[in-house]
């Protein structure tokens, strides 16, 4: 079976990937590559994705990332979404745990954005690619602008919208709680969060995500 929005997600995706090939001789940009995990629970720890990557560029224009990953739900619709702490070294433990970037935004500087939204390959395989520019972050649930790309936390996090829904595409495709019920979203979560997107049937979750604790971290 194919998927439409695939199609164009690999192209715009595929395209970008080739630009972080030579982004960083003519912009000066800092690359670093990670491995990607399942997201822990109450009732497993975070584990590695075998084979699944990501990567990020950050200079002074702003961050741009890729991830690949597989272990997804076949047609589901997996978005993807930046998560950085301005000022990380706030955070009570490094990488900065969650109950600080939610429960303590505004003392560590917590801005979370949509980066790309793709529906799952048959085999459970997606490609994520974006880019986010240096200074206000416009739809950011937070007020916290990207001020120095290179000394900020990035957090890479996917979230699982269940299976695609056609009348509501769009929105599954590019907002936080589009295709999803009320109740599956976190409690912690701001409003800003919850009213963004056409909810549905479906259940979402968080499910994977790639860590960035950059060397240039804030002063």
């Amino acid at each position: 079976m194919t998927y439409p929005f695939n199609t164009l997600a690999a192209g715009c995706a595929a395209a970008l990937l080739a630009a972080l090939t030579i982004a960083p001789a003519h912009a000066g940009g800092t690359v670093q590559r990670t491995h990607v995990e399942h997201m822990a629970t109450d009732k497993t720890p975070a584990r590695p994705i075998d084979g699944a990557a990501a990567g990020l560029i950050t200079s002074g224009d702003g961050a741009t990332m890729w991830l690949e990953t597989s272990d997804l739900e076949p047609g589901h619709v997996t978005t993807a979404w930046w998560v950085f702490m301005a000022r990380s070294e706030k955070c009570s433990a490094t990488p900065c745990p969650a109950e600080d970037v939610i429960g303590g935004a505004d003392r560590v500087g917590t801005q979370i954005v949509y980066a790309d939204g793709v529906v799952n390959n048959p085999d459970g395989t997606a490609r994520f690619a974006a880019h986010l520019p240096k200074g206000p972050v416009p739809r950011g649930w937070y007020d916290q602008e990207l001020g120095h790309p290179d000394k900020v936390e990035i957090h890479l996090v996917l979230n699982d919208h269940g299976p695609l829904i056609p009348e509501i595409a769009a929105s599954m495709l590019t907002s936080y709680r589009g295709g999803c019920r009320d109740d599956s979203l976190p409690p912690p979560f701001p409003a800003s969060a919850k009213a963004d997107g056409i909810p549905g049937p479906n259940a979402c979750r968080l499910i994977q995500d790639a860590i960035f604790v950059q060397s240039g971290q804030s002063e």
